[in-house]
């Protein structure tokens, strides 16, 4: 009797085991079942995004290459905008200048300000410097991806507007200063320039 209620308790046991691992089972195959449809979907979704690419290579492959870069408007020039100049954005009691405002246009060939794409080096100059003096005062460069986000509009017109700090560089001796900047277009490659002299 308690022979045969030890195997009845024994196979229940083996039971209850049994439907464990078969649970467990069930769950890991669902996991994978669903973790293969995530990946089919990924690979249909490249599979189009190849597609569209292969046809857009075809395409430009299929064009002028000189034409087409004919037609693209890149910059013929860039201009430093009127509003350009020192400015105290801190409001120091003194009325220092803090920041060097440049307003930058890039030009078409239609003579139309454009927003293109590139890399701006602008340096400040005192050409007036005592020889004990560097010339140059400060230089800052700002690479493709932060010109991009300065691109604005106003009532006058479109630029890119750079807000430089001059980290107190300036003294009251420097009453005419000159801005010099220097653009790397990245559609054509040219590099255009321009200088403007700034009150103090």
């Amino acid at each position: 009797m308690i022979r045969s209620g030890l195997i009845i308790m024994l196979l229940l046991a083996a039971a209850g085991c049994r439907n464990e691992v078969q649970t467990s089972l069930w769950q890991q195959i669902k996991s994978l079942s669903e973790e293969k449809t995530e990946l089919s979907l990924e690979v249909q979704r490249l599979e189009r995004e190849n597609a569209k690419l292969t046809d857009q290579v075809k395409t430009l492959a299929a064009m002028d290459r000189d034409e087409r870069l004919d037609v693209l408007a890149g910059p013929e020039s860039v201009r430093i905008g009127r509003h350009s100049g020192l400015y105290d954005k801190s409001g120091a009691p003194d009325g220092t200048p803090d920041t060097l405002v440049v307003y930058l246009e890039p030009i078409d060939a239609d003579q139309d300000v454009i927003k293109a794409p590139g890399r701006v080096r602008v340096e400040l100059w005192n050409l007036a410097a005592d020889a004990d003096r560097q010339a140059r005062l400060k230089r800052w460069d700002i690479p493709p991806e932060e010109l991009r986000s300065l691109w604005g509009r106003g009532l006058l017109g479109a630029y890119y507007r750079l807000q430089l700090p001059l980290d107190g560089i300036l003294t009251s001796n420097e009453k005419e200063l000159t801005v010099r900047i220097r653009f790397t277009d990245y559609l054509t490659g040219r590099v255009l320039t321009d200088q403007a002299r700034i009150e103090n």
